[in-house]
């Protein structure tokens, strides 16, 4: 997906503040990942517990 104009323009703003504050957009940009994946790990690992389960009683769909 292109970038418009404005979504350019919002991550040069954030890179520019970010930077005179003295922090790398990239090393920000991987932080929030991090935030993200880490909120959901409940998610994930009650989505995996129910494959699991759904998966003993094998009506889980199996990549094999």
């Amino acid at each position: 997906m292109a970038a418009t104009k404005e979504q350019k323009e919002l991550k040069a703003n954030a890179e520019d503040l970010l930077a005179y504050n003295g922090k790398d957009y990239d090393d920000w940009l991987e932080e929030k990942h991090r935030e993200v994946v880490s909120e959901n790990i409940p998610l994930l690992m009650n989505l995996l517990k129910k494959e699991r389960k759904a998966a003993g009683t094998g009506t889980a769909s199996q990549n094999s």
